[in-house]
């Protein structure tokens, strides 16, 4: 997929939350580590006194539900995305925070000047960006010297790997662009002349086939799975129940943290 259609494609996936509500749900009612995972990245985060945030890619902000009100006062938050329609999402839910701004922004062109923030994050989203040398850039640039950069994904033996292999398998087409646990390192440090990676333990089993089935085709703009093969899925997919009527699938996810600007 180039990247002019990737693009377009992550464009119309991310209008609505209408998707993204749908892969956050299956998270959680089925993940066996019940932390869950935006728990989890906010205890990653070091927000000291007088930070300057900026949150690209925020989607539905359900991560700082609960939280937001923990920035202290001195401290201010963007919350930004490539989508209007997320952006009006994260303005409807947290518009009566005074510390709290609201901006439709696209990675690979922060509208920021140099060494502008004290922390950067870009969750989940690195892999649709379609120049990532370009966006990481633009995010080491708007760094300040002591700033950290958090960049959660997924990795390469997780479920993404998994409906991918079972698609293939099956003849059904599947791909998705790759920003990992096990490629972004490398990646990343190109930029930063730091970066830790910590990894998130967690799984899948799920009882209810359909559930599944709707996560895969909220995917479908990037996996290019058509409409007339979901009763096809649906009977792949049942057929991996094990004898207590469950999908086990692995889930590989975790957090890069980067500091430090690199010569490049």
């Amino acid at each position: 997929m180039n990247n002019m259609n990737n693009a377009g494609s992550v464009a119309k996936q991310y209008e609505k939350t209408d998707n993204l509500d749908i892969r956050i749900a299956i998270h959680s009612k089925y993940s066996t580590n019940k932390q869950g995972f935006g728990n989890w990245i906010y205890e990653q985060y070091e927000l000291g006194n007088g930070c300057r945030i900026l949150e690209l890619g925020c989607g539905s902000g359900d991560m700082w539900k609960e939280k937001i009100g923990l920035i202290g006062k001195d401290s201010s938050l963007i919350l930004s995305d490539f989508s209007e329609g997320m952006v009006e999402e994260v303005r409807r839910k947290y518009q009566n925070y005074s510390n709290v701004s609201f901006e439709r922004i696209n990675i690979e062109e922060i509208p920021y000047e140099d060494a502008s923030f004290d922390i950067v994050i870009a969750n989940m989203m690195l892999y649709h960006v379609p120049d990532l040398r370009k966006a990481l850039l633009e995010v080491a640039r708007v760094l300040k010297t002591e700033g950290k950069f958090y960049s959660a994904t997924y990795g390469e033996n997780g479920i993404h790997t998994y409906i991918q292999s079972v698609l293939q398998e099956n003849n059904l087409k599947g791909d998705v662009n790759i920003f990992t646990l096990q490629n972004g390192g490398a990646l990343l440090g190109r930029y930063f002349n730091r970066v830790v990676r910590r990894n998130y333990i967690d799984s899948l089993e799920i009882t209810d086939t359909n559930d599944l089935i709707r996560y895969i085709y909220s995917m479908g703009s990037i996996l290019d799975i058509k409409e007339k093969n979901r009763d096809r899925l649906y009977e792949v997919f049942e057929n991996k129940k094990d004898e207590n009527g469950i999908i086990k699938i692995p889930k590989e996810y975790g957090l890069f943290i980067s500091s430090g600007t690199s010569d490049r």
